[in-house]
């Protein structure tokens, strides 16, 4: 392939990827089409230079680790009893959403265009954030609680949980160009405002913890850091303070009992584990829960009648068995492990970042949310995910 055809398509497949983070909560259909996109010039390049791509050994480990969880599910497809419904989520969740990370990691090794495309999605995002402000002050949700751009209030909160962490990381981390730094901060306050903005208790306790591990390695040597970290922590506590019900909310995070919103999760996962008694090896079938909860697990407890789990973890052992937990659990040790691992060798930004991004939106938010179902969040967190190890693996 000539280079100038090969560079032309790159630019092509980096600009589809953008379009389809930065819209996708805009629009699902208009994100729908960049995905296809970047899946027809990934094949297209794929199909010209096959002979040279050549991906580094650590991320097809990541790969290798997330198809063996993949490949863990698929027998609940097809003993969930409704193969036709099983094999759709199974392309739809693991398959269609996942198109985004290979195409960037094969094919984008232009920091230049990598610093592009997250400072872009950063800037976007710092919209979707400042969009939650406008909806409460003029009241134009049924719960008092912004949304963003697009899709539930948990939406946005689940992609707070990846983004504010990482703009911790590149305003305090010297090899991030001026540009993303710029756009960052502006995207911090957002994401700030935001946070009071959404309510959701689980962004808060996630960020609480997140924070702190994405920031320490910068602030534990250097007073002025330490000063800007803490002072972002103590002015939001004070916010906390005043304006009661802010402090009310927080303090109803341990409540199970009359704070329905968490008893009703605890139902839901007493349910998911009576499920995966009845259905120990492959679950209930793949995108079965909502067909199976009411009429056979629901109990008045669950005041809500929950349409899902609200769990990552709980949600896919009910639907999955214990096999499809297992390939999980695996996934998440796996990702969790070598990205902390890889950081600790050189302590480059970017294995930081896809560690508290991973944690954030798989692990800690998705244990109070099922964020592996929320079509916008997994396909920018994969998003996300391509353009770290790119930054990684780029020189210039």
């Amino acid at each position: 392939m000539p280079q100038e055809k090969r560079n032309g398509l790159i630019k092509a497949l980096a600009i589809s990827a953008a379009g389809m983070v930065c819209l996708t909560r805009i629009s699902m259909a208009v994100g729908e089409i960049f995905n296809g996109l970047v899946l027809l010039f990934g094949l297209i390049l794929f199909y010209y230079l096959k002979g040279s791509v050549n991906l580094p050994k650590e991320i097809k480990g990541y790969i290798k680790a997330y198809f063996i969880f993949v490949l863990c599910t698929l027998p609940s497809v097809f003993f969930g009893g409704d193969i036709a419904k099983g094999l759709h989520e199974f392309l739809q969740m693991w398959i269609w959403r996942f198109v985004v990370f290979l195409p960037v990691v094969a094919f984008i090794r232009k920091r230049n265009y990598l610093i592009n495309m997250l400072t872009a999605y950063t800037a976007v995002f710092g919209v979707d954030c400042f969009v939650t402000l406008i909806q409460v002050v003029y009241h134009l949700g049924n719960n008092n609680r912004g949304w963003g751009l697009g899709g539930s209030s948990l939406g946005i909160a689940s992609i707070m949980c990846m983004m504010l962490p990482l703009a911790f990381i590149i305003l305090l981390d010297k090899n991030f160009e001026q540009r993303l730094k710029r756009v960052t901060a502006v995207t911090l306050i957002c994401n700030w405002i935001a946070i009071f903005c959404n309510k959701s208790r689980g962004s808060w306790v996630t960020s609480l913890i997140l924070i702190p591990l994405a920031s320490w390695e910068y602030i534990k040597h250097s007073k002025k850091l330490l000063a800007a970290v803490a002072s972002f922590f103590i002015i939001t506590g004070v916010v906390f303070n005043i304006y009661e019900p802010y402090a009310k909310r927080f303090e109803s995070i341990t409540n199970v009992t009359t704070d329905r919103s968490n008893g009703d999760r605890i139902e839901a996962w007493k349910s998911c584990v009576h499920m995966v008694q009845d259905h120990p090896a492959t679950g209930i079938g793949l995108g079965m829960w909502s067909r199976e909860y009411v009429p056979h697990y629901w109990t008045p407890a669950d005041t809500q009648k929950l349409p899902h789990a609200h769990s990552n973890y709980f949600h896919l052992m009910a639907e999955t068995g214990l096999i499809g937990l297992a390939g999980l659990l695996y996934f998440t040790f796996y990702y969790v492990w070598h990205s902390y691992a890889s950081w600790r060798k050189d302590y480059n930004p970017y294995d930081l970042m896809r560690l508290v991004s991973f944690l954030g939106y798989v692990v800690f938010f998705g244990q109070i949310e099922y964020t592996l179902d929320l079509s916008s969040g997994v396909r920018i967190m994969w998003f996300l995910q391509a353009v770290l190890f790119g930054l990684k693996f780029t020189k210039a």
